[in-house]
C-alpha cells in the first residue's frame, strides 16, 4: 500500500535524477566482451570520477549509494561537510533533501483521503481556515488538488521567506501578500509554499504534526531509520 503511495506520488512531481555510471556485470566464467564502456570490475575509476566530479563542481563533500537490485554496491562519503572543515562526510551523514520532500507531502495527503479524512477537492481553507491568498476569490476556490499541483497562480515566492527565521505558521500567513502571476488553474508555477500548505493541512486533518506523520507512516514502515525530513 505504501509502495503504491510513494509510487503515485513520485510520477506527480517533475524530478531530476543524476545519472550513474554502468555497473559491470559479475564475472560468469566466460569471458566478457571487451569495449571502452565495460570496467574491468565493479565500479572500477568511480573514486577518479567523483573526485573529478567533485573538483568540477567546487563540492566540499558528498555521500554516494549505489544499489543494484537488493544490494548495496557502494555507500560510502567523500570529502569533507564544510568548506574549511576537516569533519569528513561518511555514509551516515545526511544532507538537505530539498524539494524529494514534495513526494511524502503528496503521499500523507493520499493515505488521508482514503482514509476519509481529507478529500482532493475541497477547499483549502477546510483545513486552513486562516490562511487567506492575495484574492478572496482564490481564498474560496482553491483546494487540496490545486496545492499538490502548482496550479495557484503563483509564481514562486521564496525570497518571502529565504533566509528568515519564519514558522511554517508564519510563511502560511503571509501568503496574502503575494500578487498573483496568473489566475488560478491557468497555468503550472512551481510552488514551495502551495505544498508547505499541503503539508500543513495534511497535519490538520490527521491531527498531528506533519514531521511525525512522515516518520510514522512513512520512514518507519520502510525500515528509513535514519533519515532526514528536508
Amino acid at each position: 500500500m505504501l509502495t503504491r503511495y510513494l509510487v503515485r506520488a513520485t510520477l506527480a512531481l517533475a524530478t531530476l535524477s543524476s545519472a550513474a555510471p554502468a555497473l559491470a556485470q559479475k564475472p560468469s566464467g566466460k569471458q566478457a566482451p571487451t569495449d571502452k564502456t565495460t570496467p574491468k570490475a565493479p565500479l572500477a575509476g568511480f573514486d577518479q570520477y567523483i573526485a573529478q566530479a567533485m573538483q568540477d563542481w567546487k563540492v566540499p563533500g558528498l555521500a554516494i549509494a549505489v544499489v543494484k537490485n537488493d544490494s548495496i554496491v557502494l555507500m560510502k562519503g567523500y570529502g569533507t561537510r564544510t568548506m574549511g572543515n576537516a569533519e569528513p562526510v561518511d555514509e551516515h551523514t545526511l544532507f538537505a533533501i530539498g524539494s524529494a520532500s514534495k513526494a511524502f507531502t503528496a503521499t500523507l495527503v493520499a493515505m488521508l483521503v482514503d482514509q476519509g479524512k481529507m478529500r482532493w477537492d475541497d477547499p483549502a481553507t477546510a483545513y486552513l481556515p486562516d490562511v487567506q491568498m492575495y484574492d478572496p476569490y482564490v481564498s474560496r476556490e482553491l483546494t487540496v488538488r490545486d496545492l499538490l499541483t502548482h496550479r495557484s497562480g503563483l509564481a514562486r515566492g521564496d525570497l518571502m521567506w529565504y533566509a528568515t527565521d519564519y514558522n511554517r505558521d508564519e510563511i502560511l500567513r503571509r501568503v496574502r501578500f503575494l500578487k498573483p502571476t496568473w489566475s488560478v488553474r491557468s497555468h503550472f508555477g512551481y510552488q514551495n509554499i502551495m505544498y508547505l500548505a499541503a503539508g500543513q493541512a495534511a497535519a490538520h486533518a490527521a491531527g498531528k504534526p506533519w514531521d511525525d506523520l512522515v516518520r510514522e507512516r512513512i520512514f518507519g514502515p520502510l525500515g528509513m531509520t535514519a533519515a532526514n525530513r528536508w
